[in-house]
């Protein structure tokens, strides 16, 4: 039987908290120290246009920025949508997915494999994937994403330690307000590694980060561009979207620039 991977699971406390972009940054530095990496996302969430193509669009995205082998790269197992949900739900579905985790973990020769969680811990559960079961199936560390949307952050990160325990090899907190920052560093992150659990890094926010191209937006709306399509490559920082009159308008538009 092949040899199970070296595993490193990168999950969250909610949804968009930047799991990807975590990856992204593991995934360089440890393809510039000259290890070979896997990355798979086991629980579909981001879908594509057409239902058959069954490729998760952020396996897509890290297949293209990190150059990675086809042998390096794990599709989807499924997509958690509403149709997946409810064949569950009506016994359509039996698949034993903790198995199928197993097989579809092993090793193809890479030195660690970089496993994307779903976006919170509970999601997955109702097929046994969720963030706590996807860990301890292949036994692997969780690096956990957290947004500092505000204090109460420190809730969800209390919880999480109780429920992951010592699986939970640290935080790293991202999209910390400037005006946040400094309490960030000298009361949450003490705070947090009193508690035992080890603070991996802080993120400042970032507007570009949260930007998206133009043409991303023509792609996902399905648009059509009226001029200057030889500046799809443009970064959106900001959307003011709204159904009302000019003067009504005005103001909200004025804040915006």
């Amino acid at each position: 039987m092949p040899k199970s991977a070296k595993h490193l699971l990168i999950g969250s406390t909610e949804a968009y908290s930047g799991k990807s972009a975590a990856v992204l940054g593991i995934a360089q530095q440890l393809k510039q120290q000259g290890l070979q990496i896997a990355y798979a996302k086991p629980l579909g969430t981001c879908f594509s246009d057409t239902e058959a193509d069954s490729v998760d669009e952020d396996v897509r995205f890290m297949a293209q920025i990190l150059d990675l082998p086809t042998s390096a790269l794990r599709p989807s197992l499924f997509f958690l949508n509403a149709k997946t949900i409810y064949q569950r739900l009506q016994g359509h579905d039996q698949t034993n997915y903790a198995q199928r985790l197993i097989e579809y973990c092993q090793a193809q020769g890479e030195d660690l494999m970089l496993l994307e969680g779903p976006g919170s811990l509970e999601e997955g559960h109702l097929f046994g994937l969720s963030l706590p079961q996807v860990a301890e199936i292949v036994d692997a560390p969780i690096l956990l994403i957290a947004r500092l949307r505000s204090p109460l952050v420190i809730d969800s990160l209390l919880s999480a330690k109780e429920r992951l325990g010592d699986r939970l090899m640290g935080v790293l907190i991202n999209d910390i307000p400037p005006t946040e920052y400094d309490a960030a560093t000298e009361v949450i992150q003490p705070f947090l590694e009193s508690r035992q659990i080890p603070v991996l890094g802080l993120l400042p926010s970032n507007q570009l980060l949260r930007s998206v191209s133009v043409g991303e937006l023509v792609h996902q709306l399905k648009a059509e561009v009226l001029c200057r399509r030889d500046r799809l490559d443009l970064m959106v920082e900001q959307l003011t979207i709204g159904a009302m009159n000019v003067n009504s308008a005005l103001k909200y538009f004025r804040k915006a620039n």
